[in-house]
């Protein structure tokens, strides 16, 4: 027998899936839906890892001191001013700034409350200032009450433009810049001003803060400076940049369950995408199955017929993959200007297209097994 050219093996396969419309555009919804739910899921676990780690990964301090047992960036405790000097008299240290990122209340201007975050930097260093700024400058903040906040939280802090005032802790707070997508997991409204300014907006005592930020001089590695800190710090946990990312996305992701909710939401989607497509290609196989007994008593080898059951698979996978990345790039896009937003990196939505695509060739293992037991004789029946 002539070998059958590949393309015609794609076009039996296509004829194969379309020639029940209704029941391949079931098909198709149903790996649309599950490419859009795991997209979706893995958006969000992304974007709130962005959110959670926003103030670390944007402060270009080498090494975080804080309390012992801290378990996020949000969540401080008060050090003392010693705290400061210690550090900086430590082998390595260029500079250290305070830092105080403390909860407070929000008193609206027509009434109510909000809980925020204060976020208090040294104007002398700039680290830990805000980013993305749109409106106003970091130097507007040496004036007395001055505050930025993030245009996302302008209604929930009862704020329509810059100039507007509110009260914390009883003292006036006015909002001299906005940032642009500064989130927060909490979705506690971070406030950031001055040290000078965060003083009167908290517990925190003159000389004191949340956070000691350092950075090392040139010729010195962040690892060793940092066991010179523990061992001249030891009541302190001493952390590069990066291990204080990590324990404050494990805490708000894992911890708090956040992390598995969004876990399960991703393997409901596959178990959806899988269960459909495996139904439909053995539906379709089983319709056709004179068809295929036809192939092999003509003589067409097994594998030939399996490659018709994988390419019906991978056409299906890829379909709907196409459409459910392109309705999730939509979904990412609208929510940049809500308070909780999703990435989609190309690399992740390329895994996950051929983790689709693979996940359809799995489903189709019953159709393949029924084509393998094919008897070609009884066609003449």
């Amino acid at each position: 027998m002539r070998a059958v050219r590949p393309p015609m093996t794609l076009l039996i396969a296509w004829r194969n899936l379309v020639h029940d419309h209704v029941r391949f555009a079931t098909t198709l919804l149903g790996v649309i839906f599950a490419v859009t739910l795991m997209s979706v899921q893995i958006g969000l676990l992304l974007g709130f890892s962005a959110t959670a780690t926003g103030l670390v990964e944007h402060t270009s301090a080498d090494i975080w001191l804080a309390s012992r047992g801290i378990a996020n960036v949000d969540q401080s405790v008060i050090l003392p001013q010693r705290s400061v000097y210690q550090a900086l008299e430590t082998l390595g240290v260029a500079a250290v700034s305070r830092y105080i990122v403390r909860y407070a209340d929000w008193r609206k201007p027509d009434g109510g409350t909000e809980l925020v975050i204060v976020v208090g930097f040294d104007m002398h260093t700039d680290v830990g200032a805000p980013w993305n700024l749109i409106e106003g400058s970091i130097e507007d903040l040496n004036r007395p009450n001055a505050a930025i906040i993030d245009r996302l939280y302008l209604s929930k802090l009862g704020i329509s433009e810059t100039g507007g005032t509110a009260e914390i802790r009883g003292r006036l707070v006015r909002v001299v810049g906005l940032t642009s997508g500064i989130r927060t997991f909490t979705q506690a409204p971070y406030v950031f001003t001055s040290y000078d300014n965060a003083l009167d907006y908290t517990d925190v005592g003159d000389g004191e803060t949340s956070f000691v930020l350092v950075r090392i001089q040139p010729d010195r590695s962040v690892a060793q400076v940092v066991q010179r800190l523990r061992d001249a710090l030891p009541d302190l946990d001493v952390m590069a940049r990066r291990e204080l990312s990590d324990r404050t996305r494990n805490y708000w992701l894992y911890t708090t369950g956040a992390g598995g909710a969004l876990a399960v939401g991703f393997l409901l989607g596959a178990v959806v995408g899988v269960t459909i497509v495996a139904q439909t290609l053995y539906a379709a196989t089983t319709e056709r199955i004179l068809e295929y007994a036809t192939l092999r008593a003509i003589g067409a080898p097994t594998r030939y017929l399996i490659s018709i059951v994988v390419l019906q698979a991978v056409v299906s996978g890829a379909i709907g993959c196409a459409v459910g990345l392109t309705i999730s790039y939509g979904i990412v896009r609208l929510s940049q200007d809500g308070p909780a937003f999703l990435q989609l990196p190309f690399e992740v939505s390329a895994s996950l297209a051929l983790f689709t695509i693979l996940m359809c060739v799995a489903a189709s293992v019953l159709a393949m097994r029924k084509v393998t037991a094919i008897d070609p004789t009884s066609v003449f029946r």
